[in-house]
């Protein structure tokens, strides 16, 4: 069987590729993230899921 490298799928936030083997996050829309931008995303002052955590 030929063996072909996978396609780098961008991450939703910071657009560097996701390696799929460490970072298993996805955001609300299915996209793949790293962990850490996931975090910093949903922790930033402007969006409204840390308004309803901060609860």
């Amino acid at each position: 069987m030929d063996s072909r490298p996978f396609q780098e799928i961008p991450c939703a936030f910071c657009s560097k590729p996701v390696n799929l083997g460490i970072d298993l996050c996805a955001d609300e829309n299915g996209k793949a993230v790293h962990e850490a931008c996931y975090v910093q995303h949903v922790t930033s002052p402007g969006n409204p899921t840390a308004a309803i955590m901060a609860n």
